[in-house]
């Protein structure tokens, strides 16, 4: 089978690989320019015998050893260093490595800090910088390891610490498999890595988006089966008012509303019931169109699971707890509980096409149900036709996650926009095959729930009830 190699699969394969290349780009083009000076010189004063070309020839001569000499001291300073680290001290070095918060980030730059303990010893006024790297060739930016940590009552350091911001912009789970530190000289011309064996999991959640307020309520088939301990309120408040009745208590009769209109309503009371407890929200993972595991298909997922945290918040606003079934095996992740992981079961889920979406949702247990719309109109169809009218559906639009490259706004015009890793892919996604058979599902989608209410197709959550 031919493998396909594309233009940006060789160039971030290109940028991992040159990491472990000990001479910089500095270097050579240093080389290049001193050799190039050199040249010109010569060519221009080299057959003169002025006195202004033999002092130029001198201070040229004196210019040349005395860059030499810097640039061979700096390296021998860092060639030392960099072999007493491997011999002495790496199989002792102890790192800690702080993620986020600890474990967990959201999405996009990502606040990293290294802590190297031991006796490390600092190139002459060169850096040591440190890079976790990921599994699937992934590796974060440079973090220079540049404050001091001392024992008390001790002059010499201890432990040397960074910290320092790097780009994961993708919503998931990073394996880290090690931790890629580099001794440069004080003039760049050098970088001399030592890997050190780190294995550790951290995962970005997807991005909070506009709070949303949605008022759901359990499956009615649902409430009668599951008694709790505390009784939820499910219907009627002190506020809510109803016309006064035979039989009605008169002491809920609200007397200020029938001395302004002469109406006779009374205050409708709490209900408690001890069943309703928790609501079902289903979220499909599933897809029906033709996909690969390209960019694509990772910003489509990235979008979606940003939605999709944005409804669970909403509806975890209400009394109810929210239970989040899985249509996929979720993975167990050290340091990450059993409670409140619905956050986490998001950001661990991919898409899948093993379940369908029918397949996977409860039509007796559901309370709000979501969906993509990679999904085939045809199971949209068959969704619509089973699943209890009272219960809202969503369908994430995802043929306008990728921004056009011709959408400009107006602050644009004025004011650079910040860099987005989607800016490279809106060219390629502007003509994808993908994106037209996204649109192509989507009218058709459009059109399937055209008599349903409570349902969406929407690639914005504004939810107004």
């Amino acid at each position: 089978m031919n493998k396909t190699i594309s233009l940006s699969t060789t160039i971030k394969a290109s940028s991992y690989w040159l990491k472990w290349v000990g001479v910089r780009w500095q270097f050579i083009f240093a080389l290049i320019v001193i050799w190039v000076i050199s040249r010109w010189l010569k060519n221009e004063y080299g057959q003169d015998d002025s006195n202004l070309w033999l002092v130029m020839r001198e201070f040229l001569w004196l210019a040349q050893w005395t860059i030499f000499g810097l640039f061979t001291f700096s390296v021998i300073t860092t060639f030392s260093v960099w072999i007493y680290f491997q011999t002495a001290l790496k199989k002792k070095a102890n790192l800690q490595v702080k993620f986020g918060d600890g474990q967990k980030a959201e999405a996009g730059w990502v606040l990293v800090s290294v802590m190297l303990s031991g006796s490390v010893l600092r190139p002459l006024l060169g850096t040591i910088r440190a890079r976790l790297v990921f599994a699937g060739q992934q590796i974060s930016d440079a973090i220079i390891l540049d404050s001091n940590i001392t024992k008390p009552r001790h002059l010499w350091r201890d432990t040397i610490k960074g910290a320092g911001q790097t780009l994961l912009h993708d919503r998931g789970i990073y394996d880290v498999q090690f931790i890629l530190l580099s001794f440069c000289d004080m003039f760049g011309l050098i970088s001399l890595p030592v890997t050190i064996p780190f294995t550790q999991q951290l995962y970005t959640l997807p991005l909070s988006l506009d709070p949303q307020a949605i008022k759901s309520n359990p499956h009615s088939t649902e409430e009668q089966k599951y008694r709790i301990d505390v009784p939820k309120r499910v219907e009627g408040e002190y506020m809510n008012y109803k016309e006064y009745e035979s039989g009605d208590n008169i002491q809920r009769i609200v007397w200020k509303i029938y001395a302004k209109s002469g109406e006779l309503v009374v205050r409708i009371p709490e209900i408690k019931d001890p069943y309703a407890s928790h609501l079902y929200f289903y979220v499909s993972f599933f897809h029906g169109l033709e996909m690969k595991e390209g960019a694509f298909e990772k910003e489509l997922l990235n979008i979606y699971k940003d939605r999709v945290r944005n409804l669970l918040e909403a509806l975890q606003q209400n009394e109810f707890q929210v239970r989040l079934p899985h249509d996929q095996e979720i993975p167990k992740l050290a340091g990450v509980g059993d409670k409140k992981m619905e956050l986490f079961q998001i950001t661990a889920s991919s898409w899948q096409n093993k379940i369908t979406s029918t397949a996977f949702v409860n039509y007796n247990k559901a309370a709000f149900v979501c969906v993509s719309s990679l999904v085939l109109a045809e199971e949209i169809e068959t969704l619509v036709r089973n699943l209890p009218a009272a219960i809202p559906l969503v369908i994430v639009k995802l043929s306008s996650a990728i921004a056009s490259p011709f959408k400009i706004s107006m602050k644009n015009i004025f004011f650079r926009p910040e860099k987005s890793p989607t800016d490279n892919l809106r060219q390629s996604w502007l003509i994808s095959s993908l994106r037209k058979n996204l649109i192509k599902n989507e009218e058709a989608i459009q059109e399937a729930i055209r008599q349903r209410d409570n349902t969406w197709l929407t690639d914005r959550i504004e939810w107004k009830r």
